[in-house]
Parts: structure tokens; C-alpha cells; sequence
């Protein structure tokens, strides 16, 4: 379990990072605070928990799209990341809602 977050949160190009991934291949949950990215790419997998610090497990899924368990999946929770990414304009259901994010220039 990763310990609670207990600073603000400040952008860094690792945070960059993440946060892409998070838009691109993640999900927010309706619940307000779990988050998953899903790949096949196991290493980028351990890269985003490394950048976020996480301790949860790597699990493999099923594709969506060939049935067959060759993608991998991490999950985890954290109500102020959540809150911070739904501030910069991600939200649940994202490919159904996104728009521009709020990303500072430099």
C-alpha cells in the first residue's frame, strides 16, 4: 500500500510523463479516488510506478481487443492525485469527455 500523499502537487517532466500516460491508456473510476493504467508494455508499467512512487502489484489482463490475457494492469488509489488530475481538466469516462488539459508552458 503506498503511503498517503501529504505535499502539494507541483509538475515535473516525470509528472508530465505519468500524466500522459494516465490520459492516454489510464482511467479514472466514478469513486473519486482509483486510477489504472493498462499496457502491454510491462517495463512502462514499472516506470509509472516508479514516477508515482507506487507499491501496488502489476497484474495481467485480458485485451479488449484480442481476448487474450496479454495486457498488463495497475491499479491504484490516491484522492489528491485524483482530485489534482481531475483539476487539470481529466475526468472518469475520459474519451467521452477530454478537452484541452491545463499544462503550464515551460
Amino acid at each position: 500500500m503506498k503511503p498517503k500523499r501529504k505535499q502539494k502537487i507541483e509538475w515535473s517532466p516525470e509528472l508530465a510523463y505519468a500524466t500522459g500516460l494516465i490520459t492516454t491508456d489510464g482511467n479514472l473510476s466514478v469513486d473519486g479516488r482509483d486510477m489504472a493504467l493498462i499496457s502491454k508494455d510491462i517495463q512502462l508499467l514499472k516506470t509509472f510506478k516508479r514516477i508515482l512512487n507506487l507499491k501496488n502489484k502489476i497484474s495481467s489482463k485480458k485485451s479488449g481487443y484480442t481476448g487474450r490475457k496479454d495486457c498488463y494492469i495497475v491499479q491504484f488509489g490516491d484522492i489528491i492525485l485524483y482530485k489534482w488530475l481531475q483539476k487539470i481538466g481529466l475526468t472518469p469516462n475520459k474519451s467521452k469527455t477530454i478537452s484541452k488539459l491545463r499544462v503550464p508552458n515551460k
